[in-house]
């Protein structure tokens, strides 16, 4: 068993579906609602089984993290442009904020970090994303500390949901043959569980848009993990929910314990 291995089988923890949580908004676009100040964020999501954040943010609240049952940091290695929401950039320029090496000394169980393909046929940038990639892993190779690929669609407004679903499909596939060992994207509906057959790496579903209710939330999580995925990785629908930890209770309720949305959310 590697080290890689070890780390997975313990974010896990004998669960068969996890709860994650994101606070790593405010390192790519610097303002975000519900996380104006970061420990009552991260107290509000202690219950998720991981927390997605920004290297020093856990710098800062890293003493709310050193509870045995304490949610498992992981830290966000890239920087990229098309997430740049104030300026509306949609082009996918990436770089390496913080290498490995400095989110495992900064406390992180596990790093992730996005790959932006199939954007305007600019095959220069995406290559050079690719060569980012492919540095990310043989860092986190060399330390032993698991790597959550991105596949986030940008354009996903922009597209049909066929397209959606195809592209996640072949990204899904591409980090994890260069090396992600879980992967983070887009739930697609009722087509999902061929994006999970084709990755041979554990796959979660984000939230993306904020949803109209707990219930929405619930139900996106009982469906995510009926096609097969294997939690949720949720930020605005969690952090920003009325209760946050009643919440994470109900998801847990849903995909682990198969309660009825409209059971858990009551």
């Amino acid at each position: 068993m590697s080290g890689i291995e070890l780390r997975v089988k313990k974010l896990f923890r004998g669960k068969k579906n996890l709860v994650i949580s994101a606070l790593d908004h405010v390192v790519e676009y610097g303002d975000q609602p519900g996380i104006e100040r970061a420990a009552p964020a991260i107290t509000s999501c202690l219950e998720t089984d991981a927390l997605l954040l920004p290297r020093f943010m856990l710098r800062r609240n890293w003493e709310l993290l050193a509870a045995t049952q304490a949610p498992a940091p992981v830290v966000r290695i890239n920087w990229s442009a098309s997430f740049y929401y104030p300026l509306e950039y949609r082009e996918g320029y990436t770089t390496i904020a913080t290498t490995v090496d400095e989110a495992v000394q900064a406390g992180a169980e596990a790093v992730i970090c996005s790959l932006f393909l199939e954007e305007d046929n600019d095959r220069q940038r995406e290559t050079e994303n690719v060569r980012i990639f492919a540095e990310v892993v043989r860092q986190k190779e060399r330390l032993g500390i698991p790597l959550i690929g991105e596949a986030y669609v940008v354009e996903h407004k922009e597209k049909t949901p066929e397209q959606v679903h195809a592209k996640v499909k072949r990204i899904s596939r591409i980090m994890a043959e260069m090396g992600a060992d879980l992967i983070k994207t887009f739930f697609t509906g009722d087509r999902f569980h061929e994006v999970v057959e084709n990755t041979p790496v554990p796959v979660f579903t984000i939230g993306a848009e904020k949803l109209n209710s707990d219930l929405d939330v619930l139900k996106k999580a009982r469906d995510s993990v009926a096609q097969g995925a294997r939690g949720i990785i949720f930020g605005r629908n969690i952090f920003m929910a009325e209760d946050p930890p009643r919440l994470i209770a109900a998801l847990n309720a849903v995909i682990n314990d198969g309660v009825a949305p409209e059971e858990a959310v009551v």
